[in-house]
């Protein structure tokens, strides 16, 4: 395990008083491993992952309101490898938001997976071995089985006309900031634009951030718990591929996770571009504030990636 990872939110402590927990270990900087207080042993109970800023905790509402009303309703006995979490409680503290989950025990692919530039080691999920992709493609059909007709009117559902308003005033802010240039802009907004992509619409249910850094491989070595429930109806193109892209830093992972795509489910590449493209301007805009020091490498190769995939012979090219 890393080290807890500083500084935890100066709420965290009273939290955590207030709760009769200890802390185990940070897995992120609001996602933290914990035990009951009066537990002297090693092995964390729960996960508690909290926020307290507005749009966190609006983002811990949401997410509890996955875990605790759909989650339960979906039947996992037909998964060949996909495990869910299981809610344990939520409340409110001194205005912080905050649900705790049952641990999973098992590998988490979160310490093997980083955008930091002083994390070579993990950057961009460098040293995840390519059966996970085999796993990966696993959960995506596990993850396209689940029924999106009867999920809550609450669940989040992809809407491209909102997105696209988004692209419109988000791009010209990375103009501004000379990530982007115009030409590349119109080039995206005449592919968007076009009749075939705005019939555009959520056909898979997900957690939202369907990538390595959110599984647990379990001790069994074949069941794969996912974690990171802001869930929602999802193009399942743009889910696939979201998972592509994250994982820049392990061509020979990309290559076995497109193959095994290709090997389970049609695969329409013009529509695989779009999924690219979504998924390659969306982690750019929010790498947006970050310092060049700390995440330039993976910025950079998100707009690289955005840049290609105009070019559909690219696209072509990664499922030949």
């Amino acid at each position: 395990m890393e080290l807890a990872m500083p500084p935890l939110h100066p709420k965290v402590p009273a939290l955590l008083k207030h709760l009769n927990l200890r802390i185990l270990d940070a897995i992120k900087w609001n996602v933290i491993a914990v035990a009951p207080a009066d537990d002297p042993g090693t092995k964390p109970k729960w996960v508690l992952k909290f926020g307290d800023d507005p749009r966190k905790a609006k983002s811990v509402d949401y997410e509890i309101r996955i875990l605790r009303e759909v989650l339960p309703g979906i039947d996992q006995s037909e998964f060949e490898r996909l495990v869910l979490p299981q809610y344990a409680d939520d409340g409110t503290f001194e205005e912080v938001r905050w649900v705790k989950m049952d641990f999973v025990p098992g590998r988490q692919l979160v310490y093997e997976w980083s955008e930091i530039n002083f994390k070579p080691e993990v950057l961009g999920g460098r040293g995840i071995e390519p059966q996970v992709a085999a796993m990966a493609v696993d959960m995506l059909r596990d993850l396209r089985s689940v029924d999106i007709e009867s999920m809550p009117k609450a669940v989040r559902r992809f809407d491209f006309a909102a997105w696209l308003d988004d692209f419109r005033r988000d791009s010209g802010m990375l103009v501004g900031r000379g990530f982007m240039e115009e030409d590349t802009i119109d080039r995206a907004l005449q592919l968007f634009t076009s009749k075939r992509v705005l019939r555009y619409e959520g056909s898979m249910f997900t957690n939202t951030d369907f990538y390595p850094r959110n599984f647990v491989i379990m001790p069994d070595g074949r069941h794969v718990s996912l974690v990171d429930w802001v869930g929602g109806v999802d193009p399942w193109e743009f889910v696939a591929m979201r998972a592509w892209l994250l994982m820049w830093g392990n061509p020979r992972w990309q290559i076995a996770y497109t193959k095994g795509i290709k090997e389970h489910f049609p695969v329409d590449v013009e529509e695989m571009r779009i999924g690219l493209l979504v998924g390659a301007f969306g982690q750019a805009y929010r790498w947006r504030e970050m310092p060049e020091e700390t995440v330039g490498f993976a910025r950079t190769q998100m707009l690289a990636y955005f840049r290609q995939c105009l070019d559909l012979d690219y696209v072509n090219s990664l499922f030949s």
